[in-house]
């Protein structure tokens, strides 16, 4: 299902306008970008995972998601978006890492390709029983992008500028709670994601 195309065209236009800011008027400005408040497993293609299968993101419909949009060369703020994820996958009792997974969302599927995906994947000791990186043409990028409110734009040096975003998405692909900012701290999902794991047990 196709977000309507003048919202993304709308989306795109903001982000071209205007000269250049600063780093941090950048990820400000990325970072103001409202999700669209629909279930994320509405949107029916299908992306690359890091071994090379087709995952539609309804794939991870049943258990609660903690998701990131970033890219893998980026040296800015993706590594500290994986640091925060893994701290708060390190910070699961073992029934509740378990039920609990993570996805990373690139950013840059040109670059992206699913061996650099896995590479990734195994310098950062993700687990593949839990960790599912994902690469999928342009399109499909900006589609998730919107819905999950993540502005992002090349930075003219061969990466992007993006927003620090983690979601937490429940069992159904509803977005129950956002990290935002490079310096948030990591806590109030952690704290978010332990709730939602104990109300789905009931």
């Amino acid at each position: 299902m196709r977000l309507p195309q003048v919202i993304a065209a709308a989306a795109l236009a903001l982000l071209a306008l205007g000269a250049a800011p600063s780093a941090h008027e950048q990820h400000e400005t990325l970072a103001a970008s409202e999700p669209t408040g629909a279930s994320l497993y509405n949107l029916d293609e299908s992306w690359t995972s890091q071994d090379g299968g087709s995952v539609p993101l309804r794939a991870f419909a049943g258990e609660p998601l903690v998701a990131a949009m970033g890219y893998t060369t980026c040296k800015d703020i993706c590594p500290a978006i994986v640091a925060d994820m893994m701290w708060i996958e390190k910070h699961l009792a073992p029934g509740e890492a378990e039920r609990a997974r993570f996805a990373f969302f690139s950013l840059d599927p040109a670059a992206d390709t699913p061996e650099r995906l896995r590479l990734y994947a195994e310098a950062h000791g993700l687990d593949p029983a839990r960790w599912t990186l994902l690469r999928a043409d342009d399109d499909i990028v900006r589609e998730l992008a919107q819905a999950l409110g993540v502005g992002y734009r090349p930075n003219g040096h061969g990466g992007f500028d993006h927003s620090a975003v983690i979601s937490l998405i429940d069992a159904k692909g509803e977005l129950v709670f956002q990290q935002r900012g490079a310096q948030a701290s990591a806590d109030e999902l952690l704290a978010k994601l332990k709730s939602l794991l104990a109300r789905e047990m009931r």
